[in-house]
């Protein structure tokens, strides 16, 4: 969503783009639809789209390969790397432009010592949070730069909220996998379940898709919260989703600087969420949201319950959501990728 958000941007400031995939959705297990939905978005905003459509190993030299026949008929200035994946591909396809990296986890895919190898093509990192930058800075002795991650301008309640519905309606929003932790939500609505509340039992929605779902879904059976949680699946409506919520639920078990919660904020709703890196960043216990430990399904079931039951820190951690997703914003995003992209020319 970064990527996609960003390339309209860099394109309302002039700045010719083209967003590559290194392989199709179908091939990671992800819906063609919602490839054709973000590729489309992508090119209505004035960038350009297309896949590599590497194997499912997406291997270097298989990458290289590809890439260079793409090069070979449009040069860019730059190449921004998302996935420290496409370093060696960039480097194996003979590109001598500058390259820059962004990795997008607080938690290394990879062993960290290859950064001594990745500074051989990398001229800038980019951090999208403090901790990032510490990463960086133990492992890499190339400038680095801070910029946060960015939510669409839709994502834009226009002014904070008084009160959760009846019942609350909780969204979590993501790919299904193990770092989102999707079994914690159920476990949470599990607790919520058995404690009796004297509130309406609230609603749990997963809005994600990925190879997991099945498997969450048949999970969600047999725990007997048929009328506790609801899979929407992929979708493209997550800004109408936030609409209709009452509370972000994030229940990673590391995160970046999640999107989904900065999208949230923006729309006002009060987040709860496990007490991990990047969330931590985002969720500032009492103001705009409550953490709770990591697999403490009680806990984060009795912050929910909190939110819940008392209007005024309900209407509180909305304010402060509000006032928060205004240091988020991607115009300011693009402007300073604009300016690290220029002052990279080798």
């Amino acid at each position: 969503m970064l990527v996609s958000n960003l390339s309209a941007a860099l394109a309302a400031r002039g700045v010719t783009n083209r967003v590559i995939a290194l392989c199709d959705a179908a091939t990671l297990g992800n819906t063609i639809e919602m490839e054709a939905i973000l590729a489309e978005q992508i090119r209505n905003g004035g960038s350009d789209f297309v896949s590599l459509r590497l194997s499912k190993k997406r291997g270097p030299l298989e990458g290289a390969a590809a890439l260079r026949k793409l090069l070979a008929s449009s040069v860019p200035d730059v190449i921004h790397c998302h996935t420290a994946r496409a370093v060696a591909m960039v480097a194996l396809s003979g590109f001598r432009g500058s390259v820059i990296l962004t990795h997008h986890n607080t938690r290394l895919s990879f062993p960290g010592y290859l950064f001594r190898a990745f500074d051989l093509v990398v001229d800038r990192y980019v951090a999208i949070s403090p901790e990032l930058e510490a990463i960086y800075r133990s492992l890499t002795r190339r400038p680095i730069t801070l910029i946060p991650n960015a939510a669409a301008r839709e994502f834009d309640a226009g002014a904070p909220r008084t009160a959760a519905g009846k019942p609350c309606l909780i969204l979590s929003v993501g790919t299904i996998s193990d770092q989102k932790n999707y079994g914690l939500v159920l476990e949470t609505a599990a607790a919520m379940r058995d404690s009796n509340p004297e509130f309406a039992r609230p609603k749990f929605l997963i809005a994600g898709g990925g190879q997991g779902l099945d498997e969450l879904r048949m999970r969600s059976q047999d725990m007997g919260l048929f009328e506790d949680v609801e899979f929407l699946g992929e979708r493209s409506d997550v800004r109408h989703l936030m609409a209709s919520a009452d509370i972000l639920l994030n229940t990673s078990t590391y995160e970046g600087l999640p999107i989904a919660i900065i999208e949230a904020m923006g729309m006002a709703l009060p987040i709860v969420a496990t007490d991990v890196a990047g969330n931590r960043d985002l969720v500032a216990e009492g103001e705009n949201g409550l953490l709770a430990p990591l697999d403490d399904p009680a806990g984060l079931a009795a912050a929910i319950g909190r939110v819940i039951v008392d209007a005024d820190l309900y209407r509180s951690l909305s304010q402060g959501a509000v006032k928060k997703s205004g240091q988020f914003s991607i115009d300011v995003s693009a402007d300073r990728h604009l300016a690290l992209y220029r002052s990279a020319g080798r």
